[in-house]
């Protein structure tokens, strides 16, 4: 939120933007992706937690001292990157102990439990923050949001015994031939991902359903974004309250894939998502408001959770232990890429086309999407269709 109103302050008018922002956070995790999940698997995920949340509490505090001594917005850019950089080791540590935390059916409620904290904490930092910054200026927004991922990195210590978070093998060489042997094995596993996508449908069906979220996401971030701070002229709070109810939506969807999860076949919950996502934005450019805008996101919010549960809960039933952190970063990297690649097309396209087009386009592209994603569905073979 402090971000948000910096870029609204300093680039008023301008999608672009937050298609700049966005790609400041994104490329890090792209690069780093590789080497990531071979560091998770070799080393304590815990302490791997615990050093990223303190580490990014340091940045944060260091962060609005350099901006005032230099007075320039570059160190907020630097924290970014930086910060973004060991978020990608925190997600993926996190997603990766789950199955050691709860039996292997209690995946679905214990994914759902998460969704739910973290969207409670979604709404309550969206709309609260957006009335701090406007209470106490962003200077002290930075010390409070230091202190959140402070008290993250103390809540890491008690989340069970060591043991559960020990690597299931370490290094036998030193950590760069390591990093080489993980970045030659990465380049290997897209290629062997390209074969599989070339002529395993169920694949297909998963790979496609992971992109669609991040690129939803960027086109939210980015136009939806702007619609509501500067179109609609809501500014910071508004903001902040059209990401609070996205939180609320994805709280609720949280719930629900926690009560009814197991009994609903997951491949039918994503392609419904995905089909209702596009007809919201093929119907917005006609009847936009600020009321339609939070209805949205109350939809897409739940939505979210239904797509991103599903697709946790999948990996986790599929993927063997000492290969988890590897598995998690690889889908770090492709949400990351397409985020990459879709807020540049929008940066591009922004200064030729008025939002409502832009919504418009991502309408058709998400029908076609849902379109191509039931056939695939319906060309799997039926036993295998009934387990994903």
């Amino acid at each position: 939120m402090v971000i948000i109103t910096l870029i609204g302050t300093m680039f008023p008018g301008r999608i672009s933007a937050f298609s700049e922002f966005a790609l400041t956070w994104s490329l890090p995790v792209v690069i780093l992706s590789p080497f990531a999940g071979v560091i998770i698997d070799h080393w304590n995920k815990q302490q791997i937690m615990l050093r990223c949340h303190i580490a990014q509490t340091i940045l944060i505090v260091i962060t609005p001292v350099i901006v005032i001594l230099t007075k320039s917005s570059v160190p907020i850019w630097i924290l970014v990157v930086l910060f973004f950089s060991l978020e990608l080791f925190n997600n993926a540590s996190r997603n990766a102990v789950v199955p050691d935390l709860v039996g292997y059916k209690d995946l679905v409620p214990a994914n759902s439990l998460i969704i739910v904290f973290a969207r409670i904490a979604t709404f309550l930092g969206m709309v609260g923050g957006g009335y701090l910054i406007k209470w106490v200026g962003w200077q002290l927004g930075f010390y409070i949001d230091a202190s959140t991922h402070f008290i993250a990195g103390l809540l890491v210590l008690g989340m069970g015994a060591p043991a559960l978070f020990a690597p299931v093998k370490k290094f036998e060489y030193s950590l760069i031939h390591e990093l080489k042997k993980s970045f030659f094995r990465f380049m290997a596993d897209l290629k062997e991902l390209g074969i599989l996508l070339a002529k395993d449908r169920a694949v297909i069906f998963v790979m496609v359903s992971v992109a669609i979220l991040p690129f939803v996401a960027s086109i939210a971030y980015t136009v939806l974004v702007f619609l509501v701070q500067q179109t609609f002229g809501l500014g910071t709070t508004g903001v902040g309250w059209f990401g609070g109810v996205i939180g609320i939506g994805m709280l609720i969807g949280g719930f629900l894939m926690g009560i009814f999860g197991k009994r609903v076949n997951r491949g039918h919950i994503i392609i419904s998502s995905i089909t209702l996502m596009s007809i919201v934005f093929l119907i917005g450019p006609f009847v936009v408001t600020p009321v339609y805008m939070y209805s949205v996101a109350l939809l897409v919010g739940m939505l979210f959770s239904f797509i991103g549960i599903s697709q946790d809960t999948i990996l986790q039933e599929d993927v063997l232990k000492h290969i988890r952190g590897r598995i998690f970063a690889t889908k770090e990297f492709v949400i990351n890429v397409t985020i990459v690649i879709s807020v540049s097309i929008v940066g591009v396209i922004s200064n030729w086309l008025k939002p409502y087009t832009i919504l418009l386009g991502v309408g058709i592209f998400l029908f076609a999407i849902a379109v191509l994603s039931l056939v695939t569905f319906l060309s799997i073979p039926e036993d295998i269709r009934r387990t994903i």
